[in-house]
């Protein structure tokens, strides 16, 4: 197994993020299937912003901070969080559990991240 330069660690083109299509049947699309998004595990600068503005305890989140996961994680479609403040709080709660619990099956639990971040402190 070759080791990785630093020209190839650095070359983004490299990169490849897992990534899953979540499926919504609470929100189907135009046809009456069920709608669907992509997420994707955030990359490590995405995930120190994370572990720095949302709160340790899920039950302090703001819809603020949710629209802050929502669309970090979520990359089809793409939204800014403000976008996602704009519905959240109307959907269905089992869609936005479905979507966290994908970013968490594909990425670890928020102590997870932040017991691997601690390794690199």
């Amino acid at each position: 197994m070759a080791r990785l330069s630093k020209k190839q660690m650095g070359d983004r083109g490299r990169f490849v993020f897992r990534q899953e299509e979540v499926e919504l049947p609470e929100i189907p699309d135009d046809d009456g299937n069920p709608g669907t998004v992509l997420v994707r595990v955030p990359s490590v600068g995405q995930r120190d912003a994370l572990a720095k503005q949302l709160p340790d305890n899920e039950a302090d989140w703001s819809l603020g901070d949710v629209a802050t996961l929502f669309s970090t994680v979520v990359v089809d479609p793409k939204l800014e969080a403000d976008e996602a403040a704009e519905f959240l709080a109307d959907w269905p709660g089992e869609a936005l559990d479905r979507i966290v619990s994908k970013w968490t099956e594909l990425q670890g639990t928020q102590e997870e991240m932040r017991q691997s971040a601690g390794d690199f402190r």
